[in-house]
């Protein structure tokens, strides 16, 4: 019996504001529909947060 999956809603928006480094990435997830967001200054800190839900579990 396979075991159960998990849904992420993941989001990943470009910002130009008026960054010092230029046009920045940043991203948000959320497990399933209800879950509580989590914010990301960068992409790679999502991905990393992501990474480490998915190993922990």
């Amino acid at each position: 019996m396979p075991a159960p999956g998990r849904v992420y809603v993941l989001r990943i928006w470009h910002e130009s504001g008026e960054q010092p480094t230029g046009p920045v990435w940043r991203a948000m997830i959320r497990e399933g529909t209800l879950g509580e967001r989590r914010y990301f200054a960068r992409v790679d800190e999502c991905l990393d947060h992501l990474y480490s839900e998915l190993v922990r579990r």
